[in-house]
């Protein structure tokens, strides 16, 4: 039995990993508000105030060039949490937790103390909420509070998802698809006509490059022209971290990113092809998740029975359960939203589920309820799931990528069902929580859009970490091998969307001993899991699988 003080702290490292986490509302809060042309430069901070903030937490903003290339474009003004060192202070950690979307400031001034698990006690921790996103001015705001984005999606494919059964034929399938992407498409060129409409050129400022820019003026506000910046992202904020290290190699001091996506592919590849890399892990972590359930019996995992032979017994029943969900959509009654519970819906779940083995043994529970035809908790978990309250996120993978030709509706569906049949069956699942498409409609220019080199020779070398099969962001080894003796590689075994989508004392214990005192785990270290997916006693815990989210710190 562990002792009670490494259990409390193994409990909270539980809930540590940020969840890419969804987009927060626009709405300022906090003070944050457009003012007249304050100066650039100008810092502002005070007493955080919000019921759930932490004592002592600051909230603020900074005013940064609104375009880095051109003065004449105006201010920008970035919203600020500030978390301070408790003692022996080595400077600040600008932090982001992923999305695009997630916005940091939240995260840090009502649940830091988290993180510090991490990093230790002697930064300053600093969430920013990046270009277009939370309280940062301006805001992506194409969908306005009579009609929200949320209202736009609802019932929609883009709410829904797509539509098909297993059992169909391959061309019926793609009848089918090519039906619902149609639809898609038509949704896309609305949304993003509405943006050009609403938002116009503001919505070229929203790009990582922008965003690296900010966090190199932010530290050099904060601690010094000389000072050396120190960073810490998850999954997206992997993406903003390999911008950092490239595009400012001689400004490196302590850098980690965890659930790694492969900026090469992020930038120069079209999105409707990034998903035979990113999702090469996905069959495997279901694997992992049926195989640990069989393992685990009836009495930690509601989804396996006393009957079942091997792992591939409850693989039929979930997918037969799928499949009788498309020809008969369940009705919900009883949900707090009453509702149908669809076979898109429920694959969608499941997909954002593999993300977090945390979550399993609920997940297990919630389709072994719908199963047996009461689907009110699995509808109402579905229900809680954030949608992005508008396009914040496309503002950046659009702004991100390299101009492509734009796909017909044919191209696009032969391509997602090469990866259904040969990469996962989680792929329109994937389309819907990762909302990344149609970017040949999107109506800007970015002032700058960098596209490497991606393997710069760094002061500072960097700490990567992954787990070592993640169902979303795999590229942890790939971005090491480009950055070579640059970077460090921290591997936790297990599946999971990032390195702490299970709780990991050992990996803690090395990413504070990084940022502290500098010091890299030994080349080639690979942390085990430390303890069973499926617990004996299979708690349905409070935290809910967010739909872009991952890992955990959750929302």
């Amino acid at each position: 039995m562990m002792p009670p003080n490494l259990t409390n702290l193994y409990l909270l490292i539980m809930l540590l990993w940020i969840q890419v986490l969804p987009c927060a509302g626009n709405a300022p809060v906090h003070g944050i508000r457009q003012t007249q042309s304050e100066p650039v430069g100008t810092i502002v901070w005070n007493p955080c105030n919000e019921p759930d903030d932490l004592p002592g937490t600051d909230c603020g903003y900074i005013i940064v060039p609104k375009d880095y290339l051109n003065a004449s474009a105006g201010t920008a003004k970035i919203a600020l949490g500030r978390l301070k060192a408790e003692s022996d202070r080595l400077g600040s950690i600008l932090f982001n937790p992923g999305g695009p979307g997630a916005t940091a400031k939240s995260v840090i001034t009502k649940k830091g103390d988290r993180l510090q698990l991490r990093v230790g006690k002697r930064y300053d921790i600093i969430g920013f909420d990046p270009r277009g996103i939370g309280e940062t001015i301006p805001a992506v705001r194409c969908f306005d509070d009579s009609f929200t984005y949320k209202d736009f999606q609802r019932n929609t494919i883009l709410e829904r998802s797509y539509e098909f059964a297993s059992n169909q034929t391959r061309e019926d399938i793609r009848k089918l698809l090519i039906h619902q992407e149609s639809e898609v498409d038509a949704l896309l060129r609305t949304q993003y006509a509405r943006c050009a409409k609403k938002m116009a050129d503001e919505l070229r400022y929203m790009g990582t490059s922008t965003v690296v820019r900010d966090i190199d003026f932010i530290s050099k506000t904060l601690e010094g022209e000389d000072a050396l910046i120190n960073f810490y992202g998850g999954s997206y904020g992997s993406v903003i971290g390999q911008y950092l290290v490239n595009m400012f190699p001689d400004r490196i001091g302590r850098v980690l990113i965890d659930a790694i996506s492969d900026a090469t592919l992020w930038s120069g590849t079209p999105p409707f092809r990034w998903y035979r890399q990113k999702l090469i892990y996905s069959e495997a972590v279901y694997n992992t998740f049926i195989t640990e359930c069989y393992q685990a019996g009836p009495h930690a995992c509601a989804l396996a029975r006393d009957t079942d032979n091997c792992p591939a017994d409850i693989d039929s029943r979930l997918e037969g359960f799928h499949d009788s969900l498309y020809y008969n959509p369940l009705a919900v009654p009883d949900a707090i939203e009453p509702g149908v519970l669809t076979v898109g819906r429920s694959r969608l779940y499941l997909t954002v589920a593999l993300e977090s083995p945390s979550s399993w043994p609920e997940t297990a529970q919630l389709f072994n309820e719908a199963m047996t035809g009461n689907a009110t908790n699995l509808l109402n978990t579905i229900h809680e799931r954030s949608v992005p309250p508008d396009l914040a996120r496309i503002a950046v993978t659009c702004n991100d990528v390299k101009p492509f030709p734009p796909p017909s509706t044919a191209e696009l569906v032969d391509e997602y069902l090469y990866d259904y049949f040969n990469v996962t069956r989680f792929i329109f699942g994937i389309l819907t929580t990762e909302p990344d498409a149609g970017c040949q409609y999107w109506p800007v220019t970015p002032p700058e859009r960098f596209q490497g080199p991606w393997n710069h020779v760094l002061r500072n070398p960097i700490l990567i970490l992954t787990s070592a099969a993640d169902p979303l962001t795999p590229a942890g080894k790939q971005v090491h091998e480009m950055l070579g003796s640059s970077s460090r590689l921290l591997i936790r075994s297990g599946p999971g969307h990032g390195s702490f989508s299970v709780p990991s004392l050992c990996v803690a214990n090395f990413t504070t001993s990084f940022f502290e005192r500098g010091i890299l785990p030994p080349e080639g270290t690979v942390c085990p899991l430390e303890g069973p997916l499926f617990p004996e006693v299979a708690k349905v815990r409070d935290s809910r699988v967010d739909a872009r989210s991952g890992h955990g710190l959750s929302s």
